[in-house]
């Protein structure tokens, strides 16, 4: 197999879209990222008119400067363009220059390292929803984005009581858990049944994020989403996870590091098999964080590596294993679909991925039906920690776009080692 990957790896070198909702379609970009506040791990929500500042970046596989432009658009609650114009949410200046670019130092991959923040000297923004981010290359005539990441601005109105239990209304303490949901809303809301979208995410995964739901109960100022089918989730299992931080030492989770012809590391994880029972490692529920313990451990030091993982498991018909992680995005396409070695009886993948702590999971894909599946590699146990997260839009008469006025982050943790 070892031939094989060699060729296969740079045919599809840093196609990765990472980060929550960020995406890059372009070969030569990798590594998207947004950052909160310089603190990792949050959700890229930003507070309406506060000091909050949120920082993207990606990487440009060559020490050749690009002039890259953004343009921000904003979106509604299903990411899909709104209707207001830019002086509606916009102050300043939209089609700005990243004008902070770093070459990677001491680095066998060379790659230029691309910020920029919102606000910035250019543009700051005054409406609440969510927003795109589209990055163009100025040297390239093609109108589409090499990368694309997507945010939230929040005007927090309202109050939340969330919970979310393993005893279901169709199992108990098995392999799901439901979420229930009250929130307060203010007194301009006159019609919350159609007025108020709230959207469901786990893990941050798009796939399976619930829209569309309407309330159980609407008392007062308050409305409820409880006993709700939609809201039950597939709990899924811990995140399996490797850390690769030092070129030159495997770290957990690795089988083994090579080094092709042209300086490239190899990296082979240990073989992962299917999952018959809950795993209580402590993860990071899909999320990735860069990290070198070359140099000073900056991001331009950090090299790349391509990455092996090999799912243990005979071939299966009817529908494809991918693998999933917010490293790409969480996405499914040819890239994250693994393939099936007859001589070695496994599913393999491969990713060029910059050096770090990464969570990842196998999913299966029915071709019928489209869609994903934590059975057979992962399983579904209802202790497994998750993360929801809950928008709530609103859409008054009238209004042109939605306006966010909440966001909630719960976690399950239900037992937690």
């Amino acid at each position: 197999m070892f031939k094989r990957v060699i060729t296969y790896l740079f045919l599809i070198f840093a196609v990765a879209a990472n980060a929550q909702f960020s995406r890059s379609p372009l070969l030569k970009i990798s590594t998207p990222q947004m950052v909160l506040n310089d603190e990792w791990g949050q959700p890229p929500v930003m507070l309406l008119g506060s000091d909050d500042v949120l920082r993207f970046s990606f990487d440009r596989m060559d020490h050749v400067y690009h002039r890259y432009t953004c343009r921000i658009v904003h979106c509604n609650s299903d990411w899909e363009q709104s209707d207001l114009l830019e002086m509606d949410y916009l102050d300043g200046f939209n089609d700005f220059v990243i004008d902070d670019w770093e070459n990677s130092v001491n680095t066998s991959v060379l790659y230029t390292h691309y910020q920029f923040t919102i606000p910035n000297d250019d543009v700051s923004l005054k409406a609440s929803g969510n927003y795109r981010i589209e990055v163009f290359d100025d040297e390239v005539e093609d109108e589409a984005p090499v990368a694309v990441f997507e945010f939230s601005v929040v005007e927090p109105l309202l109050s939340f009581d969330v919970k979310v239990s393993g005893d279901t209304d169709i199992s108990f303490n098995e392999g799901h858990q439901q979420l229930s949901i009250t929130v307060g809303y203010p007194s301009f809301v006159t019609s919350p049944a159609s007025e108020l979208k709230p959207v469901v995410y786990q893990n941050r995964r798009r796939d399976n994020c619930v829209m569309g739901i309407t309330p159980t109960y609407i008392t007062g100022d308050k409305v409820e989403y409880t006993h709700n089918p939609r809201l039950i989730f597939d709990a899924g299992n811990e995140y399996r996870r490797f850390e690769f931080t030092d070129p030159y030492s495997p770290g957990e989770g690795i089988d083994e590091v090579l080094y092709d012809d042209k300086g490239w590391n190899i990296v082979f994880l240990h073989k992962d098999k299917s999952r018959v029972s809950h795993s209580n490692y402590r993860d990071e529920n899909g999320l990735y964080y860069i990290n070198t313990l070359e140099g000073y451990g900056s991001e331009i030091e950090a090299d790349y590596a391509n990455v092996i993982f090999t799912l243990d498991m005979p071939y299966r018909e009817g529908g494809d294993f991918y693998l999933l992680g917010d490293f790409y995005g969480n996405g499914f396409d040819v890239f994250s679909d693994l393939m099936y070695d007859y001589q070695e009886g496994c599913y393999w993948v491969s990713f060029p991925l910059k050096l770090g702590v990464y969570n990842y999971i196998y999913v299966w894909v029915p071709t019928d039906s489209g869609k994903a599946e934590n059975y057979p590699a992962e399983g579904n146990f209802y202790n497994t920690e998750n993360e929801y997260l809950i928008y709530m839009y609103y859409r008054g008469f009238g209004d042109r776009a939605d306006r966010l006025l909440g966001v909630h982050r719960v976690n399950s943790g239900l037992e937690r080692n």
